[in-house]
């Protein structure tokens, strides 16, 4: 009778455990990994990742052949991590306020640590096991994020009253032609020589009204960010400037709602980058910048089937 009392208890509390975490990932996964492009877009959706968490718990559960002891090196270490960390944050939160109780917040953690230390020592398994997760989800959110890279990354794009000015007045010449620009040095001399060199390099026609387009990085880990543009006079030239995630992704998503707004399909002029093939596709997964004209008529031919209506992309150099 006590037998079976002690395994009904065990097993309710292990579901109950598993009930808890399981509901603590749905609330976690759909806000952050899929915002950050560690995990696909459908993970924003709860029954589906209910699924994969499901089947994820009985795929362990048959490895490890539903024995409770075989499990318990890992789950304890798992717990006791989450619990150490959990003490660790409360602790710096506390000791950041300057609150009275953070030396004793910071006792606690110290405990939570030496019990994690000597779990770890005692039983490496849970450890190991651990790893392995934690590699998986890396690799996971690695290969997501790759995949990913060339959507449109932006939930909207807004102009300012500036900046839509600047735009009616150049649709009224029948095009919409915009010159991106490094916004390094923002002086009217500057923007005469970058048309210049536009002209020159990649056969811009001359006359007719020409926007600078300059994107600056902010948040590139970001996968769902709106695009606020506001524009600029220098002088005699017309300036869109923006923050976003990733500058190809960011241009791309402004020239399809220009051609939204204007019924114009517009053109954008690059030059050429002077770096490697693999350091600008590094710069553009880890800080969204890189080789952007390639990259641009990348994310703009996914996210638009048709050449007839897709926005034209020029590069010289």
């Amino acid at each position: 009778m006590f037998g079976t009392v002690y395994d009904l208890s065990t097993i309710l509390i292990l579901w109950f455990a598993g009930a808890s975490a399981l509901t603590g990932l749905l609330n976690i996964v759909p806000r952050f990994l899929p915002r950050y492009g560690m995990a696909p877009e459908w993970a924003t959706a709860t029954r589906p990742l209910t699924l994969v968490f499901t089947a994820t718990g009985l795929f362990i559960t048959l490895l490890f052949r539903a024995d409770v002891d075989a499990q318990g090196g890992a789950y304890a270490t798992g717990v006791l991590v989450l619990m150490s960390s959990a003490a660790s944050a409360v602790t710096l939160s506390a000791w950041r306020a300057r609150q009275r109780v953070a030396p004793a917040f910071a006792l606690v953690t110290l405990m939570f640590v030496y019990t994690t230390v000597l779990d770890v020592i005692e039983r490496p398994d849970g450890l190991r096991i651990a790893s392995l997760f934690i590699l998986g989800i890396l690799g996971v959110s690695l290969v997501s994020r790759v995949n990913r890279s060339t959507e449109l990354r932006l939930s909207g794009v807004s102009l300012d009253p500036a900046a839509q000015q600047f735009v009616r007045d150049a649709a009224r010449s029948g095009a919409l032609r915009l010159i991106a620009h490094r916004p390094d040095i923002l002086t009217a001399r500057e923007y005469r020589d970058k048309g210049r060199e536009a002209r020159l390099k990649t056969h811009l026609p001359d006359g007719g009204p020409v926007l600078f387009l300059e994107i600056t990085v902010a948040g590139a880990s970001d996968f769902g960010a709106a695009l606020e543009v506001r524009g600029y006079a220098v002088g005699v030239h017309q300036v869109l400037r923006a923050s976003a995630p990733a500058v190809p992704n960011a241009i791309a998503a402004l020239l399809l709602h220009l051609r939204a707004q204007t019924g114009i399909v517009p053109d954008v002029y690059f030059g050429w980058d002077e770096k490697g093939p693999l350091t600008n596709a590094a710069n553009f997964l880890m800080f969204g910048e890189g080789d952007i004209a390639p990259l641009t008529r990348e994310v703009l031919r996914k996210a638009e089937p048709d050449a007839r209506h897709r926005p034209l992309v020029h590069v010289g150099g």
